[in-house]
């Protein structure tokens, strides 16, 4: 499946931009081909006009169409315009051949198409757009080589001088249209590159506003940390001079504990001793009043 990457907006804008200018074009050009039929007695056939009115209409009715869906996805919104931008290749097709076929400049439409592709494709879209534009364009060498279809020759060889009004302005309208569509997808073009450079400095200074915030925030917090390991150091060492006064304090008391346990232990054996004492001069004693 191709990943599209254009967010829905940006699609809906872009389409926007493409159908807005498409039907005043389109329009633009029967309209002129009207004109020269009618004042300058250009032999431009009827299927020319059809074809041209059924691009105008397939135009109105897609957009309409596609107005109608409510909450239109990203993918919707560029398959659908791709599949009918096919279809419209395909009337392209049939008009160049109609106006001439390779002996005249519609072919250079083609590349007008495929500009349109890679402004609102994604670039595997744009890729088949460049073989299926080969592609009809090969088909309609073939057809006009071969005479599949007959062909109606608006401009003969002879007719083909700038001193000839109507094939010049035939040449010139077609000439002219391409390129103010051309110049106006490129302006299109280029707002779109202008926007994503706007977007990219705008991302660009919030990271660097992020990165300073960033750098204030850590030097902040190592202030604090190091606060903090002050604070624990001090408290550390507040504890350990408890500590060691607790012990000074226990081995003072161990140390009486100790005085005192030879005293008591040596008082008691000074006891026993004159215990013993007293029993051995009572039995002398005894044994001197038995003598007696």
């Amino acid at each position: 499946m191709v990943k599209i990457f254009l967010e829905k907006e940006e699609a809906l804008k872009r389409y926007s931009q493409m159908i807005n200018v498409r039907f005043p074009a389109i329009t633009a050009f029967l309209l002129v081909a009207l004109i020269l039929r009618l004042f300058l007695n250009t032999p431009f056939p009827n299927v020319l006009f059809l074809l041209i009115s059924l691009m105008a209409i397939s135009t109105i009715i897609y957009d309409l169409f596609f107005r109608k869906i409510r909450e239109p996805k990203t993918s919707q919104i560029i398959n659908g315009y791709f599949g009918y931008m096919l279809f419209d290749l395909i009337i392209l097709t049939m008009t160049i051949y109609i106006l001439g076929g390779i002996i005249w400049i519609g072919f250079i439409f083609y590349g007008l198409y495929i500009y349109i592709g890679f402004l609102l494709f994604p670039r595997s879209y744009s890729i088949f757009y460049i073989f299926y534009c080969s592609f009809l364009y090969t088909l309609l060498v073939i057809i006009q080589y071969l005479e599949v279809f007959p062909e109606q020759i608006i401009f003969s060889l002879e007719e083909r001088i700038p001193q000839n009004l109507s094939y010049v302005l035939a040449t010139w309208t077609g000439s002219v249209v391409f390129i103010l569509v051309l110049g106006y997808y490129g302006d299109v073009f280029y707002k779109i590159l202008q926007g994503k450079i706007e977007e990219l400095q705008k991302v660009k200074i919030l990271l660097e506003e992020a990165r300073m915030s960033l750098g204030i925030r850590v030097r902040a917090r190592t202030r604090e940390l190091w606060e903090e390991r002050r604070g624990l150091e001090k408290k550390v060492q507040e504890r350990t001079g408890e500590l060691e006064e607790e012990r000074k304090n226990l081995d003072k008391r161990i140390s009486e504990l100790e005085k005192f346990h030879k005293v008591a232990v040596g008082r008691e054996l000074k006891m026993r001793e004159l215990k013993r004492e007293n029993k051995e001069f009572k039995e002398k004693i005894s044994k001197k009043l038995l003598n007696k």
